[in-house]
């Protein structure tokens, strides 16, 4: 990993921090949740093989509940299990139970280790469903920014066993009922094409941070971006949001675009004058109540329908 990738995503890394946390003073305690933190999906001490658990505080049994599991956003440099908690505390208080995971960022891995953090945790909570007493059954997948591109790559993942052998992951026996993907930046390559967002310089650093000095040579390379795998997998009900302040809405848009086109039943909200994964560092904005809820109710309403059958 190059000296130069490493000062810049040190850097906004620690700029994003810090915004976060000035803008997460601002918001209200969620009254009524529970939260379990630093549970371990995997052997050793890394702080990045953690996770959180969260579901309301009045529910005994909570193995009746659907389950979100959220894949948090930052760049894929930023970021951890804490990092959307008010968003992930808002559902939890809706009747959902809520699973947030850390994964090593790119200073400490590649795309491949990212993933395969991602599968350790799958695997995990498959394995533990009884101790941990969830249900597997309604699960709601959520993915914001670079989460957004991770939630889609993950379930073509383990939908094609090529993609398996290319990532070195087991894969996980459950399904998701419904994908919410936020603001989602899904194609990896077309990184800082866009005007503003960045030169030449920084897009190669950065795919040499994902996949090797040699990053073109790398099978991955090609197995990494929405458009390489989007026709090996198969998609429930997707929920897409973006902004017209998202600096990285034509990524959002596209994404809407090219799965509509592979004909996965996709909803698309635009909303005006918010900036990047506002629904979820806002959460009790107008406009993130709007649309929270819109995801909330559509999949109450999915797996009430499946109930029904």
């Amino acid at each position: 990993m190059s000296v130069l990738f490493k000062l810049y995503s040190g850097h906004l890394a620690k700029n994003m921090k810090k915004n976060d946390e000035a803008n997460f003073k601002n918001l209200k305690h969620i009254e009524g949740v529970k939260a379990i933190n630093d549970l371990r999906y995997f052997k050793g001490k890394n702080k990045y093989h953690l996770f959180n658990m969260y579901y309301p505080e009045a529910v005994k049994d909570t193995k009746t509940l659907p389950l979100m599991i959220d894949i948090h956003g930052g760049g894929w440099i930023y970021g951890d299990k804490d990092l959307n908690r008010f968003h992930n505390a808002y559902y939890a208080s809706q009747g959902l139970v809520v699973l947030s995971m850390s994964y090593r960022l790119l200073l400490r891995t590649n795309l491949k280790g990212i993933v395969k953090d991602l599968f350790f945790f799958f695997n995990y909570i498959e394995k533990n469903k009884e101790s941990l007493n969830i249900s597997l059954d309604n699960i709601l997948l959520t993915g914001d920014s670079a989460g957004g591109h991770l939630a889609l790559l993950i379930n073509a993942i383990n939908q094609n066993s090529g993609l398996q052998k290319m990532y070195e992951v087991v894969p996980f026996h459950f399904s998701f009922k419904m994908m919410n993907l936020e603001h989602p930046v899904p194609f990896l390559k077309d990184l800082f094409t866009s005007p503003g967002l960045g030169n030449k310089i920084a897009r190669t650093s950065m795919m040499k941070a994902f996949f090797g000095r040699k990053y073109q040579k790398n099978p991955l390379y090609n197995n990494s971006s929405l458009n390489d795998f989007i026709d090996k997998a198969k998609y429930p009900f997707i929920s897409i949001v973006s902004s017209s302040d998202d600096m990285f809405k034509d990524q959002t848009i596209r994404t809407y675009e090219e799965l509509k086109k592979s004909g996965a039943d996709v909803n698309f909200k635009m909303y005006e004058n918010e900036p990047h994964v506002f629904e979820v560092s806002f959460y009790d904005r107008e406009k993130s109540l709007d649309y929270n809820n819109y995801v909330i109710n559509k999949f109450k309403e999915i797996i009430g329908d499946l109930h029904e059958r």
